[in-house]
């Protein structure tokens, strides 16, 4: 097992410091891109072609060559890493270019991962599933994915778990969104944060270009690591899409004062169905215990006074980081509210709602449907009639919330802090996936999607400008967190 890759503040690689695989990386200026493994280069020359034109040739150990122009070519980078490489193949429709049909669509395939010097390679093995995923993101060109294991296993790293994610990040033009949140979380501690592996991804032998592989969001040990015949792990989601849920509904009951509640996990209906691993035999009884239990920590938060303590229903430090990540994202989706996750170990006296894990940056910091967001806008507002607007704005409103989430900012930007420490993750993984982001771009140039929610992507083939856009926006973002009355977190 090599080192764990940029998984936490602790673990994240020093670039040298395992045996690593380079590779050459070619960058064009007519956004064309050709990567070659230094060990399976024979040599590189330099001539003109029968044309006159100069060129490079580029001869692999197996004598083919790659001819490029010279007037092509941007600049020629080594990189002395590269991205794990995951190949997957469809076993019952090897001719496919694209997953195609429903996204809960599963079929058999096959995995091998190339680790390039990062991990170990893993030989060609079966899959159980192979699979779609996400919500508006699915119905764009670059698919998400999950792929299902007959057993658990760390994969790059990662806890043992069955089933992974890899996330396109298609409408992301740094493909570091939702890497810096992440970060963050794991920075301020918050238990059972995904973690983020850069890869690249072959469909049915297609380059796809780079993935992030990270956790399936869940009850168990790969994810929310609690006992799923005691806990629940609630989603507030707009999508309102999964079997048990309910609308939790104060007040007014306007549509501002409702919100979309849906069990993620456990499959409450399966374990009712095996009276040998819980006693749970009425799912239906068992899902309006956790209904009411929801609805009594979701009372306090909406009929107490700001002054009077939520700390006997709710975990506040959890409140605050899960707030602080989204606040520094300016994620306006947690006032839809989308991926907006809340769990709590058992329904037994003293246990209290724990938020959390954060979710799914691809569509916040520099981006609102295209490019150019404002970093001094507020995370969550009226400006709209959004259902997770009230009751966040009543939460983060409370005086316990605020006077810790002040801390928490105050620590954050101080010298040698989290701040700081973020500035470095960021270098970091940039030069680790800067070469095949550039490819990325190539491979899905910008484009504009006006059935997704009108969607303006950029892509990610200028990534250092886009990058430095990016690391201005943090900048600006963190300075309005300190100057806004509310800590930028709603208006």
């Amino acid at each position: 097992m090599k080192k764990l890759l940029l998984l936490s503040t602790a673990a994240i690689m020093t670039l040298a410091a395992t045996a690593q695989t380079e590779h050459i990386h070619v960058f064009r200026n007519d956004e064309q891109h050709h990567t070659v493994k230094a060990s399976e280069t024979q040599q590189i020359t330099f001539g003109t072609d029968e044309k006159g034109t100069q060129v490079m040739n580029i001869t692999a150990t197996d004598g083919t060559v790659t001819q490029i122009s010279m007037s092509a070519i941007d600049s020629c980078v080594v990189r002395p890493t590269a991205l794990p490489e995951f190949h997957f193949f469809i076993t019952d429709y090897p001719n496919w270019t694209e997953l195609q049909g429903a996204k809960d669509d599963a079929h058999p395939g096959t995995m091998e991962m190339i680790g390039n010097g990062m991990f170990d390679d893993i030989p060609t093995m079966e899959l159980v599933e192979f699979r779609g995923r996400g919500n508006s993101t699915w119905q764009m060109t670059k698919k998400p994915y999950r792929f299902k294991m007959s057993k658990k296993a760390s994969i790059c790293g990662l806890p043992k778990a069955k089933t992974f994610a890899l996330i396109a990040n298609y409408i992301d033009c740094t493909l570091m969104r939702n890497a810096i949140a992440l970060w963050t979380a794991q920075h301020l501690g918050m238990p059972y944060t995904n973690h983020c592996v850069p890869v690249k991804v072959y469909f049915n032998g297609i380059n796809k270009g780079q993935y992030m592989l990270t956790e399936k969001i869940g009850i168990g040990g790969g994810s929310v690591d609690i006992d799923e015949t005691t806990g629940m792990l609630f989603e507030l989601d707009s999508n309102y899409d999964e079997d048990y849920k309910f609308k939790y509904t104060w007040g007014s009951g306007w549509s501002q004062n409702t919100l979309p509640v849906m069990v993620k996990d456990p499959d409450i209906a399966e374990l009712a169905a095996d009276a040998t691993v819980t006693n749970i035999t009425d799912a239906t009884a068992y899902f309006n215990l956790w209904k009411a239990d929801f609805t009594k920590m979701a009372d306090a938060v909406t009929s107490r006074s700001a002054s009077e303590s939520l700390s006997d229903v709710i975990d506040i430090e959890s409140a605050v980081n899960f707030f602080f990540v989204n606040c520094l994202a300016s994620n306006h989706e947690m006032q839809h509210p989308k991926s907006f996750y809340m769990h709590k170990k058992s329904l037994e006296d003293g246990e209290v709602y724990h938020f959390g894990p954060v979710w799914d940056f691809d569509w916040a910091f520099t981006f609102d449907g295209q490019e150019g967001q404002s970093a001094t806008i507020p995370m969550v507002s009226s400006n709209g009639d959004y259902a997770g607007y009230s009751f966040i704005k009543l939460l983060c409103a409370n005086q316990e919330f605020r006077t810790l989430f002040k801390a928490k900012l105050d620590a954050f930007v101080a010298t040698g802090g989290g701040y700081d420490q973020l500035k470095a993750y960021i270098e970091e993984y940039a030069y680790l996936i800067e070469a095949t982001a550039r490819e990325n771009g190539v491979l899905y140039p910008s484009s504009q999607h006006p059935g997704v929610g009108y969607v303006t992507r950029e892509d990610s083939y200028n990534f250092r400008e886009n990058l430095e856009i990016l690391k201005t926006w943090i900048a600006q973002r963190v300075a309005y967190m300190q100057s806004h009355k509310n800590y930028g977190l709603y208006e």
